[in-house]
């Protein structure tokens, strides 16, 4: 049975729909985490607040760790996951897909912290 090349556009374009939607997802997880740190050190410059994580906490005073923690590490990760999933020919995840949503909401909710903090900041100046 011979399949059109039109019949076969649709799951193309849905391959690629699915791969690019992951990327953009990535990369998103990982802007988040590059706001949570910003946001995080200005928080903690103001005096008025402390790091909440207490992994982080010993490592957010030296700048040389925060930056291979909180820059270097995640850009590791993410371009491995974006490696791994090309390499793995696999259209959507499941799993991955799961995974990376935890991620987005956690640090989604974390930046919103943020923007709640900076308001209480602001408003007692």
């Amino acid at each position: 049975m011979r399949t059109s090349a039109a019949a076969s556009y649709p799951v193309t374009q849905e391959k690629a729909t699915g791969g690019r939607r992951f990327y953009k997802r990535l990369g998103l997880l990982y802007a988040l985490n590059l706001a949570d740190w910003l946001c995080t050190e200005a928080l903690l410059l103001s005096g008025r607040f402390v790091e909440a994580n207490p992994i982080m906490r010993p490592v957010m005073g030296q700048f040389p760790m925060t930056l291979l923690i909180k820059v270097a590490l995640p850009l590791f990760l993410v371009l491995l996951c974006a490696v791994i999933y090309r390499l793995a020919g696999e259209i959507e995840s499941k799993f991955a897909n799961a995974l990376l949503l935890i991620g987005l909401t956690a640090y989604s909710l974390v930046n919103l912290w943020h923007i709640f903090n900076f308001v209480l900041l602001f408003s007692s100046f």
